[in-house]
């Protein structure tokens, strides 16, 4: 099965826990999301920003669709991976896939051969979001902060006049992405040929892994500028001696991100604000609740994954996993209420509501049977029309799993989270900008 048919059927979140750890991870760390990687693409959504600027607030490309940033984007990526010397240089840029496919079929990148969901998962949709908290983007404009990192780069790339009025061999580049650009909307996909004289424009100034000595120093202030959230925070921490310690596993290789993101949260605690502290706390009951009722699951279809033909909830509840789980959830769900009640009163009555099947003390096989109950309804309530169960229940209770959702092995049965808290990401930054271990 391909991936996109596997994420088609709700693959991530098979029993409706992320919602609550994506809002407490927003809280933490408001704009930053797992997915972004490189901080240099908020420079370049600050270039983007300044060369789209010329065009009008309502003007789309022929397609119908595409607006002057996602032209932009098309120029940025097309050519990127045009120019690529081969190594590593292109790993974090998004859409690199599609715009490889579109060259080797000798067609320019267009809506219909780029990312299905380019406002999302491009490099605009991944970092805009970030960019609008920083106000590096405000109202769809360049906002101060970003203003000051767009003069930054261009000094520092030697681009004289492609900001302000001066000229310059940078206002001539300038000149030239616009016109670039604009042909694009008229045409409906890029319109430069492989030669073009300014095809290295992106990867010479915009290189996601090139980021300058002083571009640097002017993100690096710009990410922990105070805000809100414990943004800043969280970043003193992990470029302090104690951060890169409990870090450095993962740096190596050698530690799996859950395991020394509890171990970091379990630091950072001991110092925190009380505010900090609450949501901190939060946190790790949440991901204590959520890693028995996932290792349960995961428990379940190791054991359906070896049985041809169907299993009874007797037999799973016989499973350590799933016993355990049985034992231990009605005081880590009462727990993980306690602390997101004192972090956040709306968010502990979601949690109530959505799991409120595990806060009472019962035997293993109606367990299983609460969990199954569970898990169907997560997946019936998934948006447009509901996703297909990963286990289908017969008339007589047995279970049997889809083929695609078959696993090696169960659950990790330890304390590590289920859900990344962003420190991956942030993590990433600080290497890219020099601040931390790579």
């Amino acid at each position: 099965m391909r991936d996109d048919e596997i994420l088609g059927e709700g693959s991530l979140d098979p029993l409706g826990l992320y919602a609550t750890a994506d809002r407490l991870a927003v809280q933490l760390v408001p704009g930053v999301r797992e997915r972004q990687q490189h901080p240099r693409f908020l420079t370049a959504l600050a270039v983007s920003l300044h060369v789209t600027s010329s065009f009008p607030d309502d003007i789309v490309a022929s397609d119908g669709v595409s607006e002057p940033w996602q032209v932009f984007e098309w120029y940025m990526v097309e050519f990127m991976v045009r120019t690529a010397s081969g190594g590593d240089e292109l790993r974090g840029l998004p859409g690199r896939d599609k715009a490889t496919s579109a060259i080797r079929d000798n067609v320019p990148l267009s809506a219909k051969r780029y990312l299905k969901t380019p406002s999302v998962y491009g490099f605009h949709g991944v970092y805009r979001i970030l960019a609008r908290e920083l106000e590096i983007q405000v109202a769809d404009q360049l906002g101060g902060p970003g203003y000051q990192l767009l003069e930054t780069w261009a000094d520092e790339q030697n681009l004289a006049g492609f900001v302000g009025t001066g000229g310059g061999d940078g206002h001539l580049v300038l000149q030239r992405l616009r016109e670039a650009v604009d042909d694009g909307l008229e045409t409906g996909c890029v319109a430069r040929r492989a030669n073009w004289r300014y095809r290295e424009f992106f990867s010479n100034h915009l290189g996601q892994y090139e980021v300058g000595r002083r571009e640097a120093r002017t993100l690096y202030e710009i990410i922990r500028s105070p805000g809100n959230g414990f943004r800043r925070q969280v970043l003193d921490f992990l470029v302090s001696d104690a951060g890169q310690k409990l870090t450095q596993p993962f740096a190596d290789g050698s530690g799996s991100l859950g395991a020394i993101e509890r171990h970091v949260h379990e630091a950072m605690r001991k110092t925190a604000p009380p505010e900090l502290r609450r949501l901190l706390e939060a946190i790790q009951a949440y991901e204590h609740f959520a890693r028995l009722i996932q290792d349960a699951f995961e428990d379940c279809r190791r054991r359906l994954t070896t049985v041809h033909g169907k299993v009874s909830p007797a037999e799973l509840a016989k499973l350590e996993g799933v016993r355990s789980s049985c034992r231990e959830l009605p005081a880590a769900f009462a727990a993980a209420h306690e602390k997101l009640t004192q972090a956040d009163d709306a968010l502990a009555a979601e949690f109530a509501d959505h799991f409120d099947f595990a806060g009472e003390q019962c035997d293993g096989k109606t367990w299983v049977e609460r969990l199954i109950d569970h898990h169907l309804r997560i997946q019936q309530g998934k948006p447009p029309n509901g996703k297909k169960p990963w286990i289908d229940r017969y008339d007589d209770g047995g279970l049997v799993l889809q083929p695609a959702y078959r696993v090696e092995e169960g659950g990790r049965h330890d304390k590590s989270y289920v859900h990344g808290y962003r420190t991956q990401p942030l993590m990433s930054f600080l290497s890219d900008l020099g601040r931390a271990r790579a």
